[in-house]
């Protein structure tokens, strides 16, 4: 997977990340590990909706617009959900739980992804 970076209003929050932009790598998501570390994220491109089947441990996610605004979060989604689609979002940011209020990421703020 590509790696990446992953800034909050110009800000660096983690140097842990990765991008998940094929068909496999959105698929499979973060199924089946057992846990990720603290200041890991997964940024999956395109996406609008996830689903936490298959999934070990509970998650935060971050939706983000094509221009990278916070257009929604979910924190501590629990294993076994399904998500609702969030139209507006084109893409989502995976990271570990209670890690977005953490980063005070909320809606309306601007997470940059540059990939490395």
């Amino acid at each position: 997977m590509k790696k990446a970076k992953i800034l909050l209003n110009g800000k660096i929050i983690t140097e842990n990340a990765e991008i998940a932009d094929s068909f496999f790598r959105r698929f499979m998501g973060l199924m089946f590990r057992n846990e990720i570390a603290d200041d890991y994220a997964l940024h999956i491109t395109p996406c609008n909706q996830i689903h936490m089947l298959n999934m070990r441990f509970p998650i935060d996610v971050v939706y983000l617009s094509e221009a990278g605004e916070v257009v929604r979060v979910d924190e501590n989604v629990p294993v076994g959900k399904i998500c609702k689609t969030v139209r507006e979002a084109k893409s989502v940011v995976e990271m570990k739980s209670f890690a977005a209020v953490k980063h005070g990421i909320i809606q309306g703020d601007t997470l940059k992804i540059i990939a490395e």
